[in-house]
Order: C-alpha cells, then structure tokens, then sequence
C-alpha cells in the first residue's frame, strides 16, 4: 500500500552542471519564478493543507484502485495523465497520479496555451532555467535537458524560457513533488545515488498529422539511448507526466468561445460527462497502442491551428505527444505497451473539491453549469 507522507522539511536538490553544444542556447542559471499564484499553492502551509484534504478525502478510492488494478502495487508508473487546473477544483484528481510519481527524474509534457497565439507549431519548447521555484525552495532541472536538446533535430527544438515564465500547466505539479515523499522514491533513493525530484520540462505545440507520432518517436529514441548510457529503468528512474485538463464547457467567460452542445442544464451536463467517460474509455484505457492515440485525436483534434478543438480538451496535444513517446520507449525497451487506469474522473463542479479553508487559496475561474472543467487522473503501468 503506499499512503502519503505529510513533511514540511525542504527536499535536498543537487544538479550536474549543463552542457550544450554551440549553435544551441545555454541555460541561463536563471530561477524560473511561479506564475499562478492564486490558484496553486506557493507556501508550506498552503501545500500542506492541500495534501492532508487530499489525503483525507481520497484515501479510500486510493484503497479501492489498488484492489481493483494489483499492477498498482506490483510495479513502478510508467507515464501518467494528471490536471493542472486549480487546486480549489481539481487537487483530489492530483493527488490519485502525484501518489504514483516515485522516480528521481520527471519528463514533464505541458500545454503551452500561447504557442498557437504566436504561430507556433511544429516544435517542443524547452526551457532555459536551472531550476523551477516551488514551495519549499527551487526544484532543478535535469542536465539531461541538454543532452536531449542537442541530440533531437534542431528543426523540432524550440528553447525558449519567457514561454515556460508566462505557461503555468507544469509549475502545478511543483508542490506535490517536493512536498511528497514516499516508501517507494526512498528505496529508490537507497539504490541509486540521486538527489530528488529533478525535471524536465517540455511544452507541447501542434505537429500536424503523422509527424506528431514522428516527434514522439525521435524524443523517445532519444531518451533510451541517454536512459541506456545512464543504466536507467523507466519507472523506477524516470517517469512521463502529462499535463491535462479535460472539457472546457459551457456558454460564459471562456474568452468569447463557446461549448455547450447539449445545454446548461443538468441533462445537458449529464450528456457532456457521458462523452467524457467515451472519450477516456476509448482511447486513454486499457493497452495504448496507435489505434487508441489516433482514436483520441479524431474525437478530440480539429485539424485546424486557429481552433484546434472538436471538444475542448486542454490536452489535445500533450495527451497524444506523451502516450506516443511512453509508447515507443516501452517498445524500445523491450517491455509491454502501457496499459492505462482511470484512477478518477470529476469535474470543477463536483463535491469533493478542496474546501476554500486551505489557507487562502482561490480559483482563476467560475464554476457554474454555464462554466466547468472535467479532470482525469489516468496512470499507466
């Protein structure tokens, strides 16, 4: 069983230093400051509070998913699909997937909501930091960061750090990886001599078509080959986060867009939940294969970078882009295809959120049935 531990000590971070080849951008040494300060928490109380609610309120359905998938407590997650909505909202579907983050290393894939605002398309933006600061002091990047950057083709590669400053879908899952620490991660800490958590985060813009599955492909060969060199074993020492949010709905304050197809009533939210569980029982369950991801991109993905949604999935690019490359490393590494779980499904109007009482934390958004986010926490083993 793995439960929770609630510290408020600050995790010990060490980095190697970075290397980069000339012609790529070095990393500016720089401390990449939060940029959601109201919906997440930025302060050790904050995030305590956090995972004691959550640890309070799902400790049961944690039980339950253990029972019924024993893979859960048999071996190491592989890749995971988690929120990055507010924490008021969506805390309690963290909490199912940040439990399961055990390894040293974090391969974060993200939303970037600006690219398409600016052109972009067609690339993975990195960052340029040494560190992220989280809660309990700076979190570091991976030098392996680096060594990816300079072996991916430089037509894909993107560096560019005022994108990561101003994105905020991979700074939510800061809290809950300094804060946690687990009987797994410490045994690990044990055989390994790693200073923890170390990241590496990713933003994922559109690739059109095949070479989506093309880039994931050429990431993931990438990783293997530094994951080899390394003596690495995925799960136990790196592990994909995606970061996710599932529909956007409703007819108000969504920028002038809106998506309500079968009302804002309840019958209409009833029929927008029963295409959520479609869509996550179709194509993010069960063995991930090509079939799935393109399943998803067809339910999900209009082939159009002005408005790139059928149904507004936050996801509609990290989802596919992170299977894809769990996918082919599990390939390359000679194991089974990840086989997905929903853990938990709600929605920012659901009970269950995170009462306001967490030491002031707040919301960036309504959430009314003319406005509401679903969240799936889906781990995969």
């Amino acid at each position: 069983m793995k439960y929770l531990v609630i510290t408020t000590s600050l995790l010990m971070l060490m980095i190697s230093t970075s290397v980069s080849s000339p012609g790529r951008e070095q990393s500016t040494g720089k401390t990449r400051e939060p940029v959601d300060t109201v919906g997440y928490a930025v302060t050790p109380s904050q995030t305590a509070a956090v995972m004691n609610l959550c640890d309070s309120i799902e400790k049961a359905r944690c039980l339950k998913n253990e029972r019924a998938h024993p893979v859960m407590s048999g071996g190491e997650l592989i890749a995971a699909i988690c929120p990055h909505d507010d924490y008021l909202y969506a805390a309690p579907v963290y909490f199912h997937v940040m439990r399961e983050i055990t390894a040293p290393v974090i391969l974060m894939i993200g939303v970037s909501h600006h690219a398409r605002h600016k052109g972009i398309e067609g690339r993975l933006i990195f960052d340029d930091f040494k560190s992220w600061k989280g809660p309990y002091g700076k979190v570091r990047v991976s030098s392996l960061r680096d060594d990816i950057i300079e072996a991916l083709p430089e037509e894909i590669v993107m560096v560019d750090g005022d994108i990561h400053a101003k994105e905020h879908s991979l700074e939510a899952f800061l809290p809950f990886l300094q804060h946690s620490e687990f009987s797994d991660r410490n045994k690990a800490l044990e055989r390994r001599d790693y200073s923890f958590p170390r990241i590496i985060p990713i933003l994922v813009t559109r690739f059109k078509g095949e070479s989506q599955g093309e880039a994931a492909g050429r990431l993931a060969s990438v990783l293997r080959k530094e994951m080899k060199e390394r003596d690495w074993i995925l799960g136990k020492d790196l592990q994909v986060l995606i970061s996710a949010d599932c529909v956007h709905y409703g007819d108000k304050k969504w920028g002038g867009r809106n998506y309500a197809p079968f009302g804002t009533d309840a019958k209409g939210y009833e029929k927008a939940l029963k295409q959520e569980m479609k869509i996550i029982d179709s194509s993010l369950t069960g063995v991930i294969d090509d079939g799935k991801i393109d399943r998803f991109r067809s339910l999900v993905e209009r082939d159009d970078p002005e408005w790139p949604y059928k149904i507004p999935w936050c996801g509609v690019y990290s989802i596919p882009f992170g299977l894809s490359a769990a996918r082919r490393l599990c390939e390359l590494a000679g194991r089974e295809a990840p086989e997905g779980f929903l853990l938990k499904y709600q929605t920012s109007l659901e009970p269950g959120k995170i009462s306001p009482e967490a030491e002031g934390l707040g919301v960036t958004n309504i959430n009314t049935l003319h406005h509401w986010v679903g969240y799936a926490a889906v781990g995969y083993w």
